[in-house]
């Protein structure tokens, strides 16, 4: 199944304040070109943060990153994730929990 929304936003701190919910479900980093990383959380914006003031190589090596998300139950998050990764193949994702 692809990716539900289609809609990207600049994954700057001032983009993911505005635009990224305090909900449930999984979210996905891109560069325009390839997937870089597809998470699951709680809380989409504080995980989109936390990302963004973390020490994250994938930050510094990828430039003019993107987000977008897809609102999700916790039952199925987890499942949502593994299902985008098998199929995105994000190349972050063997780096990143």
């Amino acid at each position: 199944m692809s990716w539900i929304n289609p809609t990207r936003y600049p994954f700057t701190q001032r983009s993911v304040v505005v635009n990224a919910p305090m909900q449930s479900g999984v979210y996905a980093l891109h560069n325009g070109i390839r997937w870089i990383y597809v998470g699951e959380t709680s809380d989409i914006l504080a995980q989109l943060v936390q990302l963004l003031n973390g020490d994250n190589a994938f930050l510094t090596v990828f430039r003019d990153l993107t987000f977008s998300y897809e609102l999700l139950p916790e039952v199925t998050r987890a499942w949502r994730r593994a299902e985008l990764v098998r199929e995105f193949r994000p190349i972050c994702n063997a780096q990143l929990v």
